[in-house]
């Protein structure tokens, strides 16, 4: 948990200060009401306790009593409204702040890096997001004004309890001490037991997440017994961790539940014997017992916080981690250099990268791109090509050395104007659940519907389109399970045509297809690579053949390159690669 964690969270809730104020003086109308409406009680009590056979003396007394009776009630309407008014401005100011903390996270999300990602479950980013932003509001409502109303109740009946019998206020009191001995006793088990209870939850939420994602792989290996067994020992995991948690509470709050009992007991007991010694009037008797509760109720509160406070903080503590800067800096904001017909030149200076700590994805790699070419990488599995792919746009920055784009490097220029001048197609097609106009029309905001179906044209996906049902205005679901691999990845090429940056980057978009639907796709690529610098991890033949320069990577270095015709005539890895066939994997 981050130092200073309570700060954090009540960050969200600085534009709500005069919603706060407004709640404090409600507070204050509310612990008013609650000091004045035993005494009509307590008057009426004594005032019967007077013994009198007087009728004239009797009627004025049941007068009186009448006059105490409505007293009584306009305090209690007093202290209702207040108290509504004080719950309906605390729980809007709750969810006020959690509707920011959730639009933080949404934002934060938005931002991760890929480094960041990598080291995430989807299920686990998924909980955090939508369950665990909950425990803001949480400690806020439950937590930061239980403990301020409490606190001023406990003040507040502290004192006038003082004022109504010495004596018997420190035999109330004496309960604080063992009440702060069991807070500190369990709660911080109890907090131990909540975090470990929410990261079990979001283990589940993880489960469930993954068995949608590959729903088809379970079920094609009938691997659907083994896939349940092993929920069954995660949701067994998520039990067991929910129920020590629960153990605690329980025994938690028996005990906060005895000590309370017996401060109760002694004080009926010391009360009886004050009134039996005449230094007490059976009226203001029935007073304390009422100012009892009313410190009671809060110390019970303050019992309570402990426990709703160590599961929130829990849940808040995963929020913050979430929140916490990448150590990616996003870039000094320096202006790209002015775009030039012809794509951007790129360099890698020496670049290091691992996503792990002593493991080089790319070890010292050395790579000049000039504006306007187009580079294939290829090379075995695991040779760094996406990697080093994905440090053009800035979805992971280098450990070692730099990329430089002409001539500036990327860590000092803006992140949102660089990636604005990148178009990126990966292997896997990404569709929106949107109309088909929609999808394409992502690639930039104020695009007009002859733009997109021009993108469409160029991207030889027009036709496809105009034969859906509503043409252009085909709303594709999540998945896009209505077009075929081929026809999505076309939607993306459209989606890079309308871009129209000065550097295009593809990853292996030719490699889920079938003959005919490379054929179309390859014809796309090379027109969308014109007049930009483009660099395509491939490993199919065909998509390298017209590259201008073929460009080997091997255990995270440049190992051979040059033009597709010159390392054929060699006897190096693209060479070899000819040879076995466009079967071959090179990627």
């Amino acid at each position: 948990m981050p130092r200073h964690w309570l700060l954090q969270i009540l960050r969200f809730y600085r534009e709500d200060w005069w919603r706060v104020l407004v709640a404090v003086a409600l507070l204050g109308v509310t612990t008013t009401a609650a000091v004045l409406k035993p005494w009509p009680t307590a008057w009426i009590v004594d005032l019967l306790f007077q013994r009198s056979t007087d009728p004239a003396t009797t009627e004025e007394r049941f007068r009186t009593v009448l006059g105490f009776a409505g007293l009584a009630f306009g305090l209690h309407v007093l202290h209702a409204l207040a108290n509504s008014a004080l719950q309906a401005v605390v729980i809007s100011t709750g969810l006020r702040g959690l509707t920011r903390v959730r639009q933080a996270v949404f934002d934060r999300l938005l931002g991760l890096s890929l480094r960041r990602l990598h080291g995430s479950q989807a299920g686990d980013l998924i909980y955090r997001a939508t369950w665990d932003t909950y425990s803001v509001q949480t400690l806020f409502n439950q937590g930061v004004f239980t403990v301020l109303t409490a606190t001023a109740g406990i003040v507040t009946m502290t004192v006038v309890m003082w004022q109504v019998n010495g004596r018997l206020t420190l035999v109330s009191l004496a309960t604080v001490p063992v009440l702060v001995g069991v807070i500190r006793l369990l709660g911080p088990r109890l907090a131990r037991a909540a975090g470990k209870a929410q990261d079990a939850d979001a283990g589940i939420a993880s489960s469930v997440q993954q068995l949608v994602a590959n729903l088809q792989l379970v079920q094609v290996f009938t691997r659907e017994r083994r896939e349940s067994e092993a929920f069954a020992g995660r949701a067994g995991e998520a039990f067991l961790a929910r129920w020590r948690q629960h153990r605690i509470e329980v025994l938690y709050l028996a005990l906060v539940a005895v000590v309370l009992g017996l401060g109760t007991a002694a004080i009926l007991a010391a009360g009886a014997r004050e009134v039996l010694a005449e230094r007490l009037s059976p009226g203001r008797l029935l007073v304390f017992l009422a100012y009892l509760t009313q410190l009671y109720e809060p110390l019970n509160q303050l019992s309570h916080v402990g426990g709703t406070v160590s599961n929130a903080r829990a849940g808040a503590g995963r929020v913050l981690e979430l929140l916490r800067p990448d150590p990616e800096p996003a870039g000094a904001g320096r202006a790209m250099p002015p775009e030039a017909e012809g794509g951007a030149g790129l360099e890698f200076r020496g670049v290091g990268f691992g996503y792990e700590s002593g493991r080089r994805v790319l070890d010292g790699l050395d790579l000049r791109i000039p504006a306007g070419e187009t580079v294939a990488l290829i090379g075995p599995s695991g040779a760094g090509k996406t990697t080093l792919l994905q440090m053009i746009p800035r979805f992971l920055d280098p450990d070692l050395g730099e990329v430089l784009w002409d001539g500036v490097p990327l860590r000092d220029l803006d992140r949102a104007q660089l990636r604005r001048r990148i178009a990126l197609v990966l292997q896997e097609p990404l569709l929106l659940p949107a109309t088909i106009a929609e999808n394409i029309g992502f690639a930039r905001e104020g695009v007009t519907r002859p733009e997109i179906e021009a993108a469409a044209r160029s991207a030889s996906a027009h036709e496809f389109i105009l034969r859906l049902p509503q043409g252009y205005d085909t709303v594709v679901g999540d998945g896009a399970a209505r077009l075929s691999t081929g026809e999505k990845q076309r939607i993306n090429l459209a989606r890079a045509f309308l871009k129209d940056a000065p550097v295009l980057l593809l990853d292996e978009p030719t490699s889920a297809l079938d003959r005919e639907s490379e054929a179309a796709v390859v014809a796309a690529l090379r027109r969308l690579a014109v007049g930009r610098t483009t660099l395509i991890v491939a490993h199919r033949l065909e998509t390298i053949r017209h590259a201008d320069r073929v460009v080997v990577l091997r255990e995270g270095r440049v190992v051979e390159q040059g033009s597709p015709e010159a390392l054929s005539a060699g006897e190096g890895y693209f060479s070899r690669l000819q040879r076995v066939g466009d079967g071959a994997e090179a990627g």
